[in-house]
């Protein structure tokens, strides 16, 4: 529930958006990179401010998770401590009611789950546009042919690729800093 990327619409953004090329020929003298783009978010200001909120909220919800799950604990053990005292329909009641609030407990951690999954798909996929942008720009600088995204599934082998994982972050932070300054007039 932790992991804030969700490298698979990363990969896609990356590629789509930016970097493979219908029929890409591999020649000798081309120039080939890759990136990290799970480290870029890791790294980036704005991905790092996303996995804390992220964490915070995760870590609340947790919380609260926690103590109706006690309280699930605590009724149940009544129930059991009980249920010999118990007419068969008061046992019926109890335990039905047992039941919806396990549910609810469950439903609400799946809604939850779900929730952060969305969250962190909006975060990493509005951060992987612009790191999209990034690297088609470098990537035009440097006269690269081709840039791949290391940790896809496509990816098994490039020989001695330029890898341009700290050049995104680095040029993330200054186009970020760059913005926030025309922002603030």
């Amino acid at each position: 529930m932790k992991r804030i990327l969700m490298t698979s619409v990363l990969s896609s953004v990356v590629c789509a958006g930016v970097v493979c090329a219908p029929s890409v020929s591999f020649a000798e003298g081309r120039k080939y990179a890759v990136v990290d783009m799970q480290a870029v978010i890791l790294n980036v200001e704005e991905g790092k401010v996303a996995r804390t909120d992220l964490e915070k909220e995760i870590k609340d919800k947790e919380k609260e998770l926690q103590k109706q799950k006690e309280e699930l604990d605590k009724m149940n053990d009544e129930w059991k401590s009980k249920a010999s005292l118990l007419s068969e329909e008061a046992r019926m009641n109890k335990q039905k009611d047992f039941q919806e609030k396990f549910l609810a407990l469950r439903n609400a951690e799946m809604e939850f789950q779900a929730n952060i999954k969305r969250k962190e798909q909006k975060a990493t996929q509005g951060i992987a546009v612009k790191v999209a942008g990034l690297v088609e720009k470098i990537a035009k600088e440097r006269s690269i042919e081709a840039v791949f995204e290391s940790n896809s599934a496509g990816l098994l082998y490039l020989q001695e690729p330029v890898d341009l994982t700290k050049e995104v972050v680095d040029r993330y932070a200054k186009e970020a800093k760059k913005n926030s300054g025309k922002s603030k007039k």
